[in-house]
Parts: structure tokens; C-alpha cells; sequence
């Protein structure tokens, strides 16, 4: 079927495109409810392996979910475009179709339906479910409404010679921050507000309401989870609503996914972990692993790969906990980034060096250029002039602003597929890295009866059998293990029938090796490779099984 990517589709579309790509490849895709959302709708979970060459939960697995939150609906679109991607691919594009032999894909496109739902059929934006929160109803103060009735909600300026904003020199559209000695008694200043109503309302007191729906997704996951009263949005407990907790019973149900990418919006990003913790308390190896991965991410994607706690901190003494892909890091044992989609000011032309604080307080030679970009490649929808409205409580203001909707929080819709295949990109390169078993039964008859079988096995791949530093420290992969059936009558002469192999190293040793000088580099041990070795009485085939959580399970007989 043919997937227009150029528009963002609503929840009965999405789901009757899913189920229509499982029927169109029955031998590649399934889609299954991997749980319900706050108002009942189905989690859909996209698995694409060729069951031909084996079972989804037998071999490498690399996971990607998308809207996280219900407004950054470009992850969702993005997840679709590489499910799409690997099922037109299969067959016809070499490397295609070898990962979705070799491999398996996990693909959760959104995670916050209802909210996504509410962003896409409403003037409304909102951060991920309709479940009220931390209240039942309204606080008093300014809530956000399409008060003049345009589809959209945008801002309200006030005129107040006590105001803390101006209009710009340059641009009547711009309005910037007042500077501290800005105070001539002969210029107009403006209080902006959000688009909206005032519950409540004294006719003297502007009070600004907390969000009804003051939910954060990603601040619901146990690492390091804070309560309410210290993050917003974190919600009662760990994994208390439906959705994260679904989100979570879905991976720790896949034991053999090595790799996770989390699609959100915005900023034009790749993020690693930690978000509360320094880089120097993160294994050497892992470190370098998120560098490496990281940077070639940054290649094909033009996204520039960096630390949440170095570089994308909210506040300078205050941390963000309970994400998702920290747990899927700290407490999962696999590598987690976490993307956010789409910078509008990067397709301006303009270079941000401090994410969050651009977005709080861009400057103004910025602000023109993305408002250029707006004129220029949006034939000026992207926003709305300041026109004058009889507000119902402020009298006289005028509403106008950024439709920040599908302008600055997620693509245009003519630059969703670049940003999609951009992404995918990475994916691909990122699922490449999987560890991966190979593994040869040679077989000798020693005397008549009695045969000798040796077993060698190696990880061929990038990561280790382990994937993390972490999930090998806290034990949480199971080691490779070996193990021989015989045929009835037969028996075990020498060698045990189950043999821990321990784990492999992949080509990431290299990485977290602190060698100083390559001139004297002796290069590594041999900790990729294990060898067994039985000696079996009796005839008949004899079979063994080599099993990884995260590098699959191989299967071979001897005659």
C-alpha cells in the first residue's frame, strides 16, 4: 500500500494503516494491542521479522516507539515511515532484507493515543493523557481556549505601560522581552497571555492555571522517580498510568531487545542518558558505545549527539528523573536515545548552541530569520498576524502568533518524510549493531560408537552478548549457554549437557579499551569466541542449542 507522508494521521487511520501493512506482508509484520490507553484505545505494537529464517523472539531485537507525548506526532509518522521502510525494502534492498532476516523490529508508533488524538481534531495541545491531573477539575486562572473562534490557539497581547514586552524595530510582528532600562514613557509595552479564558476571574487578578491535564509521560518510569511535589507531571507513582505501564510490561516481555530509540519532538537532537547523573558514572565502555553510536547518528542525520545532564538540562541545580530511556539504560541494560525531532530554527539557518535556552529566550536576529523561513517557505501560514479582538473578560487585545502546532513543535507537513527518512537512517545504522551468534558443530569419530563433537561459538556483531557495562554489573542478561540433546540410547561420555558459556565481547571492546598509545597496542583477548567440546556414545543425530537473550538462539545437528 502506498503511505502518503506528508500529512499526520489520526488514530483510526494509523491503526487501519498497521493492520493493512500486516496483511499486505503476513510473512513479515504482525500487530498486536500491547495494551489500552486512559480512554480505551489499543496500543499497537508492530513486530517485522521473517518467520521464515525463525521466530521474532529468537533472534536480535531493536525497539522504537514514538509519542511519547500526545503533541510530538511526528515520532508516530517516523515510526510508521521505518515500518514502512523495512517491509517495501525486504527483498529488493540488500541490507533491508538481511536485518529483517537476521533481526527483529519492535515498533510502538504512539504511546499516548487519546492525547494525540485531542492534538490532531482540536485547537489543544496538551502533554499525554486526558486523565486530569494533579486536580479533577479546572484551578482558577487562564485556561487555554480558541477564544476567537480560528481553529487555533495562539497568544493574546495586552497593552500595560507596565507590560514586560515591546514590539521589535525590525519586524510589528516580533515581540521581544523589555531590557531593564527600557522605560520610555512615550512607547507602548504589552503583557502577553496565552489564547484562552479566565475561570474565576476577579476583573483585577490574572492568575495563570495549572494544565486540567498535567500529565507527563516521561517522567513516569521507576529511575529515579520523583513525586509530584518536585516534578511536575510525574504522577502518583511510577508507571501509574496505563500507558507507561504497558510501555514498560512490553519490553521487559522482549528479553531480546539490545537497542532502543524513543521518538519525540523538538529541537533536532539525539539525547543519551544520564539525565541525572555525569558522564563519569557511566561505564567507560558504555560511554563510549553512546559516543560512537552517537556520532554516527549525527552523520547520517545531521542531528548533533549529546548528554541530557551536560547539555540539556532545564534547570542548573535540578535534574529530570523517571525518563524512559534512562530506565531502559540503567535498569533495562540496553543503549536508549532518546530523538527529538525537528528544529524550525535549524531550517532558518540558525545555529543553536544551548537548546533549552534557546527555546526559552531566543534572540532576536533568530527570531527574524525564522520568521523569514515562515514568509519564505510557508507563504506565511505558519503565523498569524497581530489582529484586534473584543476579549469577553480583557476587553480590547490582540491575538496573533507563531501556529506553533506543526511550525515549531513538529515538521510542516512537506518536511515530515525528510525528517522520517533522516531517522530511519540512523535506525538502520543503530540495528546494525546488534550482537550476533555464529556458531559450527564439528563432528569426529574417535572409536566405533564413540564420536567426539566440538562446538565453537562467537559473537560476530558490534555489542557484547551483554549489550551494556551495566546490565553485565547488575546481572541483568542472562549468559550464552550451550546445550546438547542426544538421541535416545545415547550417552554423555565427557562434557556437561547445559555449559554457561559466560559472555561475548563484540567489536565495542575496542571502545571502552583505555590503551594510551596505539604504537604499543597488543590488541584484545580472544573474549568473543567459546569452545566446547563432548564425547558421545551411541548412534543417531545429536543436536545442540546455543541460546543469548540479546543475540538470539542458534540450533545445530550433528549426524
Amino acid at each position: 500500500m502506498k503511505i502518503d507522508f506528508d500529512r499526520y494521521l489520526r488514530y483510526e487511520e494509523l491503526t487501519d494503516t498497521l493492520h493493512a501493512l500486516a496483511a499486505e506482508y503476513p510473512d513479515l509484520c504482525s500487530v498486536t494491542s500491547v495494551g489500552k490507553s486512559y480512554e480505551g484505545r489499543d496500543i499497537w505494537l508492530a513486530e517485522i521479522t521473517n518467520q521464515a529464517t525463525g521466530p521474532a523472539s529468537e533472534k536480535p531485537a531493536f525497539w522504537v516507539d514514538g509519542n511519547t507525548h500526545a503533541g510530538e506526532v511526528t515520532g508516530s509518522m517516523s515510526a510508521l515511515y521505518l515500518i514502512d521502510t523495512l517491509l517495501e525494502g525486504h527483498g529488493s534492498d540488500e541490507r533491508i532484507t538481511r536485518l529483517v532476516d537476521q533481526q527483529t523490529f519492535y515498533v510502538l508508533p504512539r504511546l499516548s493515543p487519546d492525547g494525540a488524538e485531542r492534538y490532531l481534531t482540536t485547537p489543544h495541545t496538551l502533554r499525554a493523557t486526558l486523565r486530569p491531573w494533579p486536580d479533577p477539575e479546572e484551578e482558577p486562572g487562564l485556561h487555554a481556549e480558541d477564544v476567537d473562534g480560528d481553529g487555533h490557539i495562539l497568544q493574546m497581547r495586552v497593552e500595560d505601560p507596565n507590560g514586560e514586552w515591546r514590539v521589535s524595530e525590525k519586524d510589528p510582528r516580533l515581540m521581544l522581552p523589555r531590557a531593564p532600562d527600557d522605560a520610555d514613557p512615550n512607547a507602548t509595552y504589552y503583557r502577553i497571555y496565552r489564547e484562552g479564558i479566565f475561570r474565576d476571574y476577579d476583573g483585577f487578578e490574572r492568575k495563570i492555571a495549572r494544565p486540567l491535564h498535567g500529565l507527563d509521560m516521561n517522567r513516569q518510569y521507576p529511575y529515579h522517580w520523583k513525586g509530584d511535589d518536585d516534578q511536575r507531571g510525574a504522577g502518583p507513582y511510577p508507571l501509574s498510568e496505563p500507558e507507561s505501564r504497558a510501555h514498560v510490561d512490553a519490553l521487559l516481555a522482549r528479553k531480546n531487545v539490545f537497542a532502543v530509540h524513543t521518538y519525540h519532538t523538538f529541537s533536532g537532537v539525539i539525547l543519551r542518558p544520564y539525565s541525572n547523573r555525569d558522564d563519569l558514572e557511566m561505564p567507560e565502555h558504555d560511554l563510549a558505545v553512546y559516543k560512537a553510536l552517537g556520532e554516527r547518528g549525527t552523520e547520517l542525520t545531521g542531528y548533533p549527539n549529546i548528554s541530557v545532564y551536560h547539555d540539556f538540562r532545564y534547570e542548573p541545580t535540578k535534574f529530570i528523573t523517571g525518563t524512559f530511556d534512562d530506565w531502559a539504560y540503567d535498569s533495562y541494560g540496553v543503549f536508549a536515545f532518546t530523538i527529538e525531532f525537528w528544529s524550525a530554527a535549524k531550517a532558518a539557518g540558525v545555529e543553536v548552541k544551548d537548546f533549552i535556552e534557546f527555546i526559552r529566550r531566543p534572540p532576536e536576529d533568530a527570531q527574524l530569520k525564522m520568521l523569514a523561513w515562515n514568509d519564505r517557505e510557508l507563504d506565511g501560514e505558519g503565523f498569524v498576524d497581530w489582529r484586534p479582538f473584543d476579549h469577553p473578560q480583557l476587553g480590547r487585545v490582540e491575538i496573533g502568533g507563531w501556529k506553533t502546532k506543526f511550525t515549531t513543535q513538529n515538521p510542516p507537513p512537506k518536511f515530515l518524510e525528510a525528517e522520517c527518512g533522516a531517522l530511519t537512517r540512523f535506525a538502520l545504522s543503530n540495528a546494525e549493531a546488534a550482537p550476533r551468534l555464529e556458531a559450527t558443530l564439528d563432528t569426529e569419530e574417535v572409536s566405533p560408537g564413540l564420536q567426539r563433537l566440538e562446538l565453537r561459538v562467537q559473537n560476530t556483531g558490534y555489542l557484547p552478548t551483554n549489550v551494556t557495562r551495566i546490565a553485565a554489573d547488575k546481572k541483568l542478561v542472562q549468559p550464552v549457554e550451550a546445550e546438547i540433546s542426544l538421541p535416545e540410547g545415547a550417552d554423555l561420555v565427557s562434557g556437561e549437557r547445559e555449559v554457561d558459556l559466560g559472555h561475548l565481547t563484540g567489536r565495542s571492546a575496542l571502545e571502552g579499551n583505555s590503551w594510551k598509545d596505539p604504537s604499543f597496542f597488543a590488541g584484545l583477548p580472544s573474549d568473543y569466541a567459546r569452545r566446547v567440546v563432548w564425547v558421545v556414545r551411541g548412534a543417531g543425530p545429536v543436536e545442540v542449542e546455543v541460546r543469548s537473550e540479546k543475540a538470539g538462539i542458534l540450533r545445530l545437528r550433528a549426524k
